[in-house]
């Protein structure tokens, strides 16, 4: 097997490890899980090895944009995209062989915290006095809504001395003592 081959395969592994239903915070419902996994699994990854936020942050807009298209429309939504995004993209820095095939931790400073309800609800223990709106959903969340929790996020982790992208390890429960 080629190593371009082998890449392809690791990329099609890493979506179908990272995007689950307990991930994008779906119980028992039937979701498009394979429209979501399709789209990472072909995404170009390549859009995301930078080391200038402006560059990344549109790589991230446009694809977003893309997947909330791709997906059927009873389903398509902002936040979903966001968030199927966000946790690809956190599992493809994590996987050794596409971190280094596209050089991922250049932008690992500039990758989102995964939003959900359980790292929302992370976020907002965490806020303490600082008031974060209530989670309502991915279904429901936008752009506004996002930035908000990642402005947070972002300020936490540079407290923590992390970035934001691995926020989840702290804030779910049942994970950090």
């Amino acid at each position: 097997m080629d190593k371009e081959k082998f890449l392809t395969y690791m990329q099609q592994k890493v979506a179908y490890e990272t995007i689950t239903p307990g991930a994008l915070g779906y119980s028992s419902e039937v979701v498009e899980l394979q429209d979501l996994r399709n789209f990472s699994s072909e995404m170009d990854l390549s859009a995301f090895n930078t080391d200038d936020a402006d560059v990344f942050q549109s790589a991230l807009d446009k694809q977003t944009a893309e997947l909330s298209e791709y997906v059927s429309a009873q389903r398509k939504n902002w936040g979903t995209a966001r968030t199927t995004l966000n946790i690809f993209l956190q599992g493809a820095l994590y996987n050794r062989y596409l971190s280094q095939k596209y050089d991922l931790f250049l932008a690992e400073h500039f990758l989102e915290l995964p939003l959900s309800k359980k790292t929302a609800d992370g976020l907002r223990r965490q806020a303490g006095g600082r008031k974060l709106p209530e989670w309502s959903g991915l279904n429901v969340l936008k752009k506004d809504l996002s930035d908000q929790y990642q402005a947070f996020a972002h300020e936490l982790a540079r407290h923590s001395g992390v970035a934001r992208v691995h926020l989840n390890m702290f804030l779910w429960p049942g994970w950090s003592t």
